[in-house]
């Protein structure tokens, strides 16, 4: 199992948060019983905290292209002091989430678990752009790595397609099909695939091939 850590890039915070969330560091560091050796001492942290929100406030109402860089120089600087007070908390915690949380730093998200992807939607059919051309396209899903379809050109004695062999692709839009015979009715049908399995079949969509 992945130890807990806390954040080590803070780019995307805004100014506010990130003033917010140094101060909340300079509280829970100040005096802190474990984090005795700071790559970034709270005094130096706390300088650059009130040189940031100093040049801040001084572009707030509308500054100069100067102010703006002063000020963005300052808030690099506190980032990169976050940085490294981050990957010392995380060596000294060693995944230890109370020692984590207490050092006022933000922890990372537990990864989100993968499931079976969800049954495509979507799917369409067209004539292509060539004669004996058909075109199959579906939304997409975040969680696929790929995709298969089948085609099918005709019907059982209960009226269900006779599905043929399954075509994997990457994309879910402008699949090409071809060739086609005009006037036979073809049948598509999609799925999801990923490192947990497959999903289910979509909805059959069809259309006479011209």
């Amino acid at each position: 199992m992945r130890k807990k850590r806390v954040l080590l890039d803070y780019s995307g915070l805004n100014d506010d948060q990130l003033s917010t969330l140094t101060g909340r560091v300079l509280d829970c560091l100040d005096g802190h019983a474990l984090f005795i050796d700071l790559p970034v001492t709270a005094v130096e942290l706390e300088e650059q905290l009130l040189d940031f929100r100093a040049r801040w406030q001084q572009v707030s109402p509308g500054g100069s292209t100067l102010g703006f860089a002063e000020k963005n120089d300052a808030r690099g600087l506190l980032l990169a002091s976050l940085k490294d007070i981050a990957f010392y908390v995380n060596k000294m915690a060693n995944g230890s989430r109370s020692m984590l949380l207490s050092s006022g730093l933000t922890l990372e998200a537990d990864p989100k678990p993968v499931l079976v992807p969800r049954v495509v939607t979507g799917a369409t059919v067209i004539d292509g752009l060539q004669r004996g051309q058909l075109i199959f396209s579906f939304d997409s899903l975040k969680e696929a790595l790929f995709y298969e379809y089948q085609v099918a050109d005709s019907l059982d004695a209960d009226g269900i397609p006779e599905w043929g062999e399954a075509f994997r692709t990457s994309v879910s839009r402008s699949n090409v099909y071809a060739p086609t015979v005009p006037g036979v009715t073809y049948y598509f049908r999609v799925r999801a695939t990923n490192k947990k399995g497959d999903g289910d079949w979509s909805e059959t969509v069809s259309l006479m091939a011209r």
